[in-house]
């Protein structure tokens, strides 16, 4: 993770001391800036098992396409971890590649608890073993999917709560204490870290027990391998590749853009009216990368088609990305494949193909619809070249249009 509740780390030496004082200088956890906040005193405590998972894994990403993909897929396992809270836990804060849940309750059940790490667990894994399949970027974030691990961290203690501006948060030593337990000497990278707060007994004739020695001070702990839980990942289906049968239309060109730069002006719907001429509208899930299976749509001459990504077979040096419809007229299907192959590191070759499955009698048309293609695809590349000409670059891009 690179944030770490970082306010908590400052406060429990010197606020602590002042909890009943009227204002308190609170250092807000995505800013890090120093406000003023009215804590109304009270000497009510909660007892609450505090929750952590934690996504851990990617680098830190020099290229622009790596940084904003590896944003996506972490918002998407955060919210899946979201998703699989099954057992009431509280959101109380979204902390960069981690979540800290809570949630208050008298008694401890060690059972659910473990159950939830499971389940959290199990969901996360097939993410990224149905991501391995379905991927069509080679970027540096996408290729390192299979490199992410998940671990939690649980601890059971008294919290009180601050308010700030309409909401309320966990607060106190407690919160502190699981956010430091982050890092520890655990030997391996996915576990659940349960304190010995969270049931005694379950610590006491634990296998891996752990002591250690933080600025609160002395604490006990365990930890728990999640490796076994990988067995009872379903099976995920190899993506077909579908190739449909009559190639009607083929043509190739050079752009002055890197590899990865084309292929993400291409695949990205982002940037999809920049390029393709023809299409009036494109609607898409934003804040997902694109991937197998995913579908838009399209406005064309007031007509909504709506292709799906898909892929094929190219050799070791060259990426593929491909669109497939079923909704053209006396065609089964219709893919069309942009295959990108590196010619330097600033040019990259690229080469557009029509493939079509024709209805009965649909083949009669193969010609007027190859002249059809013959027409629009070089448009497209002409835009491309122009828009690769232009100096144009994503990032630059995302900047200007960012709200």
């Amino acid at each position: 993770m690179t944030f770490r509740y970082t306010f908590e780390f400052k406060m429990y030496n010197g606020l602590v001391k002042n909890y009943f004082q009227k204002e308190l200088p609170i250092i807000t956890t995505n800013s890090i800036s120093l406000q003023k906040l009215d804590r109304k005193p009270t000497n009510m405590a909660d007892k609450a098992l505090l929750f952590i998972p934690d996504i851990s894994g990617f680098t830190e990403f020099v290229q622009h396409t790596a940084i904003q993909h590896s944003r996506h897929i972490i918002s998407e396992l955060l919210e899946l971890l979201i998703d699989n809270n099954t057992t009431g836990l509280q959101l109380a804060e979204i902390e960069g590649d981690a979540l800290f849940f809570y949630k208050i309750e008298q008694e401890t059940n060690i059972k659910q608890i473990r159950e939830q790490v499971k389940r959290m667990y199990v969901a996360f894994h097939t993410y990224l073993k149905r991501y391995e399949y379905e991927k069509i970027c080679q970027c540096g974030a996408c290729s390192s999917v299979y490199n992410l691990s998940l671990k939690f961290v649980v601890h059971y203690g008294e919290i009180e709560f601050i308010s700030i501006k309409d909401s309320n948060k966990p607060y106190g030593p407690n919160v502190i204490k699981v956010h430091r337990l982050l890092k520890n000497d655990v030997p391996i990278s996915e576990y659940v870290l349960l304190t010995e707060d969270v049931d005694k007994e379950a610590i006491k004739i634990a296998e891996n027990q752990l002591q250690a020695n933080y600025d609160f001070g002395d604490i006990t702990y365990a930890y728990e391998s999640l490796s076994e839980y990988k067995s009872e990942l379903p099976e995920i289906s190899p993506i077909p590749d579908n190739v449909p049968k009559h190639n009607i239309y083929s043509t190739a060109a050079s752009i002055n853009l890197p590899l990865l730069e084309l292929y993400e002006i291409i695949s990205n719907f982002d940037y999809r009216l920049l390029w393709a001429k023809g299409i009036d509208k494109v609607e898409y899930e934003k804040n997902r990368v694109n991937r197998i299976g995913d579908k838009h749509k399209c406005l064309i001459d007031k007509t909504t088609i709506n292709p799906t990504t898909v892929t094929k077979k190219v050799a070791k040096n060259q990426l593929v990305y491909g669109e497939s419809t079923t909704e053209v007229s006396f065609t089964k299907k219709l893919n069309i494949y942009y295959v990108l192959e590196a010619e330097n590191d600033q040019k990259t070759r690229l080469k557009i193909e029509v493939f079509v499955d024709f209805k009965p009698f649909g083949i009669l048309l193969k010609r007027l619809m190859k002249k059809n293609f013959k027409k629009v695809v070089p448009e497209n590349i002409k835009e491309l070249i122009l828009l690769a000409d232009s100096g144009f670059k994503t990032q630059e891009f995302n900047l200007k249009t960012k709200p």
